[in-house]
């Protein structure tokens, strides 16, 4: 399963913290329905960021009403070495959809960060005058901003579905990331009505 993993792209995905708004694309031909049974993929740099982040995700799914597994556990019971041996196997244990999520870009960032004596500027107008002649800092930090990418792929047609990004920040533990990244997901799957109104928790 490692070099599944790797093959795909050797990256690190889940280091980050991200946003609630998610940018999405979703195919206008393809004939609306619930995604149905779905196998989900992550793509990261370790074999244990793929199962904790698919872990998870098919936990957070099957909460919603979904049947959903994770790649690692039908690797497990089949051989999955080529891509007609996967697609067989998919087809044969009767998944629907696929969900595949990747790092798609990673940018380093600076922003101003001030610190110093800040009055109240609604007692007087004197508030202003004595922050002019007080004492300030200004640091410049650096963080990194990576673009994520999930594209969901209906398995009998092998055709992409709907496709979204979202931005997240290095600043967060892997559960709080993957759990925001999954959530973003599922919200916006809900609103084109590729899944069913369900408990979907942040």
């Amino acid at each position: 399963m490692k070099q599944i993993c790797l093959s795909l792209i050797a990256i690190g995905l889940l280091a980050s913290c991200t946003t609630s708004r998610i940018s999405s694309w979703m195919d206008p031909e393809f004939e609306g329905r619930p995604i149905g049974k779905t196998m989900v993929l992550g793509v990261a740099e370790s074999d244990s960021l793929c199962r904790q982040y698919e872990a998870l995700f098919v936990e957070h799914l099957r909460e919603a009403g979904v049947d959903a597994d994770s790649l690692h556990a039908l690797t497990q019971k089949i051989d999955t070495a080529s891509e007609t041996a996967l697609v067989a196997a998919l087809q044969e244990k009767g998944y629907d959809s696929v969900i595949v999520t990747r790092k798609l870009s990673e940018t380093e960032r600076q922003q101003m960060v001030t610190t110093g004596y800040y009055p109240s500027h609604y007692d007087s107008y004197y508030g202003y005058y004595s922050y002019a002649l007080s004492y300030t800092t200004a640091t410049v930090q650096s963080f990194l901003e990576f673009e994520l990418e999930t594209n969901l792929y209906d398995v009998k047609t092998k055709k992409l579905v709907w496709t979204g990004r979202e931005v997240v920040y290095d600043d967060c533990s892997d559960q709080t990331n993957m759990k925001s990244i999954i959530h973003g997901i599922l919200k916006d799957l809900e609103k084109r009505g590729l899944l069913q109104a369900g408990p979907i928790e942040p």
